[in-house]
């Protein structure tokens, strides 16, 4: 992915080679696991059903339903936040997933990602960073941005992040738009999964579950800017 003023990652604020595979070539990554990642026994499957609501149309609720099961509007997927079991490499907490896109929070650490200059680095790849065809010349993304400090091993070991078109950006800061989630119709028997729901969409926004946020980033820069 490029961008007009937007360079491929090659040195960092801090003047070192923040390629991939530079990284890879100089630096021993910890074995850690971020701290969006969903582990075994975090897992909920509590039953879900269509209820009606304040106007009597239907929408998406458990079938035990607490007050915070909503968010901004959108059913929340339960999950546990112990970090307890076997990590799950290919799941995100949504839980901790949500709160690093709404803090702006580092994936890896859990930790405030804003740096000393006021800005949030971001690792971009195209899998997870796409332009935003609501607002042109934007970018949205589901992946949260990760701090100066945990960047290295992140681009070490990361299978993920070998693509040759992941960059490093810094970011003025991000909004939320929308969610990725499970849509259920009542009318159909199977939920279209993993769909890019915005909060804008409010025809079919009650039949999410929603298991990622998304955000729109702003201000962004190359890494050398």
């Amino acid at each position: 992915m490029a961008a007009d003023g937007v360079l491929p990652v090659g040195v960092s604020a801090q003047g070192a080679d923040m390629t991939a595979a530079g990284v890879a070539a100089v630096h021993q990554p910890r074995i850690t696991v971020p701290y969006v990642i969903a582990y075994s026994d975090e897992l909920v499957a509590d039953p879900i059903c269509f209820v009606p609501d304040r106007w009597n149309h239907l929408k998406l609720s458990y079938q035990a339903a607490k007050p915070g099961d909503w968010v901004d509007g959108v059913l929340r997927a339960r999950v546990r936040t112990k970090r307890k079991g076997q990590p799950q490499w290919r799941k995100l907490n949504t839980r901790r997933q949500w709160l690093c896109m709404a803090r702006l929070w580092c994936q890896v650490c859990g930790k405030p990602a804003r740096d000393e200059r006021g800005r949030f680095p971001w690792i971009m790849t195209e899998k997870v960073f796409r332009w935003d065809e609501e607002q042109p010349g934007t970018i949205i993304t589901n992946a949260p941005p990760t701090c100066w400090t945990c960047i290295p091993d992140a681009l070490a070991s990361c299978p993920q992040l070998e693509d040759s078109s992941t960059t490093v950006y810094t970011a003025g800061g991000a909004l939320p738009v929308g969610v990725l989630g499970d849509v259920y119709r009542p009318w159909a028997a199977v939920a279209l999964r993993n769909v890019e729901m915005r909060f804008t969409d409010t025809s079919l926004l009650p039949y999410v579950l929603a298991h990622q946020l998304i955000v729109r980033v702003f201000d962004l820069r190359s890494v050398a800017a």
